[in-house]
């Protein structure tokens, strides 16, 4: 870079306009002429270095010098080139102010090569000569001294206009494709479009037959960011190209709280029989300021609305009862509360209605982050990974990341962790070690980033934990009638509902919340002004009480291929025949129906207290679909303990029984999501 000053004659380029300072005409006024209308205009001194420290105006060298020799690479501090520039210099300054003779320029060279000893032998004067006409030229810029081995080499292509343009539509057909030619493809079609070409030219107009290495020049010059677009679609180029802009920052806890799901990597076993029983789901709510652990819901549950309000419920309470179900943990669990707003993807179980009326109810603000873009929830993603290589990767029956990163070993069969340990091992380190250990971006361990940045009596929290269950549940409107409310087979009715009745009409439209963790009871909004949440058992408790949905759905399809019968009598026998079946079959089923097995005796258990979940009690949401299927069981597994001996000696099913499984029992549609 040549020096430069606000002289007279000076060139200057100011946004786009090229200008030639004329003369100053006062202390603080400058005219400048413009280099294409040849008007004057006039700048103040102060404002002309505005400009040039704001970036819009530079100067333009005064001396004429190509515009292949500005562009010359700058090279490195350590770059050889560099060096050898410096060294040029040494001889030119040597010479600067000699008359252009030989006799003065070969002392002066070679008095200086006597100095520095290099090169190997002294340049010739002529070689110093042009080496101070260009220092001079471009404003004594020793960078114009480099060697421009850029410049060397035949600059455009030995292959004729027409092969170009054949290896670029190869290129476009092959290589550019959603499919992913590689280069060898693409070099024989275009091979094949030039001999194609050929068969209709003479002998004289041959074309010659496109090289390797003009495909691979022609590749380098399509922009990185174009070929991956057109190989691996725009959202992976997005994704892959992404800048940081900027960063959304908070200033103080529960102003924004990110929430998502993970698939363990890890395969637990049965605490009973030591069986593996597959990798259970975690659903983790963490706060962005301070990065702590609001709740954690841990269940073989894929992800769907209900094991999002169990995690929330959990964010939500304090956890006062953490030391009694896990007497391992050694510190307290501090961080709760209702978050300001809650950040999340696009999968379906954040899109239900029930989550936006608890969101709502509690004044939560619902954010969505684009499709494909987990960075727009780093945070949770990030404490995602944490957990999962901490827990999972490097433990006995763990599954790895990736699936080629497990060659031969089978999880199943060094799968040593219990399922109830499995859990007490992941509060342990989010409350023992994560809470505890310095966060990089803190600088400061989370728990005390929390209890420095917000005092207990500032933490906002539900006003009425009773109601958060009704807050929570799956929103439904149902018809009140004589009958009371249906819903899902099951009848309720109370006399709260029939004083309804009286006073507002004898059919009338009302909401309800549903637990769909037990179907024993549900809450019906009362449509006066007041909404009280009235409580309505089942008429049939005895069937009801402590059934999740998803079992009432499995008793249901029991029920219905066992008696064809659709009636609470036969779905409680089905209820009662499916706890038996399971309890006999648990240790000759296979893994996936294993995992159905363990997710149907846990839903038994109901969450009523606000300790870190210790059991997968929360079933799937009608509203809300989850984003994994659970695993489906095996066709044709025949249930043998119970099947009588036919006259051949083999067991067979009888009637209405015939070619009936025990997976068919309790495995979920192919079709159905939670």
């Amino acid at each position: 870079m040549s020096r430069a000053t606000f002289s007279a004659g000076a060139v200057v380029d100011i946004d786009g306009r090229v200008f030639k300072l004329i003369r100053q005409v006062s202390d603080s006024i400058w005219q400048l002429e413009d280099e294409r209308t040849k008007r004057i205009q006039e700048y103040g001194n102060a404002q002309l270095r505005g400009l040039y420290t704001a970036g819009q105006l530079t100067f333009v060298p005064k001396c004429e010098i190509s515009v292949v020799q500005l562009r010359r690479p700058v090279a490195q501090h350590d770059s050889p080139l560099l060096e050898k520039a410096k060294l040029r210099r040494m001889y030119v300054k040597a010479v600067k102010d000699l008359p252009t003779t030989e006799r003065p320029y070969s002392d002066a060279i070679n008095a200086q090569w006597m100095k520095l000893n290099a090169p190997p032998k002294p340049p010739h004067w002529l070689t110093v000569y042009r080496w101070k006409t260009r220092y001079m030229k471009a404003g004594e810029d020793f960078l114009c001294l480099q060697d421009a081995h850029h410049r060397k080499g035949r600059q455009e292509s030995w292959f004729p206009k027409e092969v170009v343009e054949l290896a670029e539509k190869a290129i476009d057909d092959v290589y550019m494709k959603r499919e992913r030619g590689t280069q060898n493809d693409t070099l024989d079609y275009a091979a094949g479009l030039v001999l194609a070409e050929n068969n209709l030219r003479p002998q004289t107009a041959q074309l010659p037959r496109p090289s390797r290495r003009l495909i691979s020049r022609l590749i380098c010059q399509i922009p990185a960011y174009d070929r991956v677009a057109a190989r691996y679609g725009p959202l992976a180029a997005a994704r892959r190209f992404r800048g940081v802009h900027g960063h959304r920052t908070t200033d103080a806890p529960l102003e924004r709280a990110e929430i998502d799901h993970t698939q363990l990597d890890m395969m637990v076993i049965d605490d009973k029989n030591a069986l593996p029983l597959g990798r259970p789901w975690i659903t983790a709510c963490i706060d962005d300021h301070t990065r702590c652990v609001l709740g954690m819901y841990v269940s073989f549950e894929p992800p769907s609305y209900l094991t999002v309000a169990a995690c929330l419920r959990q964010a939500f309470l304090p956890k006062t009862t953490l030391s009694a179900d896990f007497p391992s943990i050694v510190n307290e669990w501090h961080p709760h509360g209702v978050m300001r707003e809650i950040s999340m993807d696009n999968g379906v179980e954040f899109h239900s209605v029930s989550l936006e009326n608890a969101c709502y109810s509690l004044a939560i603000e619902m954010h969505y982050s684009p499709r494909k873009t987990p960075w727009f929830k780093g945070k949770i993603e990030r404490f995602i990974g944490t957990s999962n290589r901490a827990v999972a990767h490097g433990n006995p029956g763990t599954t790895f990341h990736n699936i080629f990163e497990k060659e031969e070993y089978d999880p199943a069969k060094t799968a040593v962790i219990r399922y109830s340990t499995l859990k007490d091992i992941i509060f342990k380190w989010v409350v023992d070690i994560y809470h505890q250990k310095v966060h990089r971006a803190l600088d400061m361990p989370p728990a005390v980033m929390w209890a420095n940045s917000i005092q207990a009596d500032e933490i906002p929290v539900p006003a009425d934990p009773t109601r958060l269950d009704a807050i929570l549940g799956r929103s439904e409107t149902r018809r009140l009638t004589h009958k009371g409310i249906e819903l899902d087979g099951l009848l309720y009715n109370s006399p709260d509902l029939i004083a309804l009745r009286r006073r507002y009409g004898e059919a009338l439209d009302v909401g309800i919340r549903v637990d769909n963790a037990d179907l024993g009871e549900i809450v019906v909004i009362s449509p006066d002004k007041e909404q009280r949440l009235i409580k309505v058992p089942a008429l049939r408790a005895d069937y009801a009480r402590g059934l999740t949905a998803w079992q009432h759905r499995i008793c249901k399809r029991s029920a219905a291929r066992r008696r064809k019968s659709y009636s609470p009598d036969s779905w409680l026998e089905a209820k009662m025949y499916i706890a038996k079946l399971i309890e006999q079959e648990f240790m000759h089923k296979k893994q996936s129906t294993r995992t159905r097995l363990a997710r149907y005796n846990e839903e038994k258990k109901k969450l009523k207290t606000s300790t870190p979940v210790a059991s997968s009690d929360v079933p799937v949401a009608a509203d809300a679909a989850p984003q994994h299927s659970a695993p489906t069981a095996p066709s044709g597994a025949i249930l043998e303990s119970s099947l009588p001996i036919n006259a051949k000696g083999h067991k067979s099913f009888k009637g209405q029984y015939r070619n009936r499984s025990a997976e068919d029992l309790v495995q979920e549609d192919r079709g159905y999501r939670d």
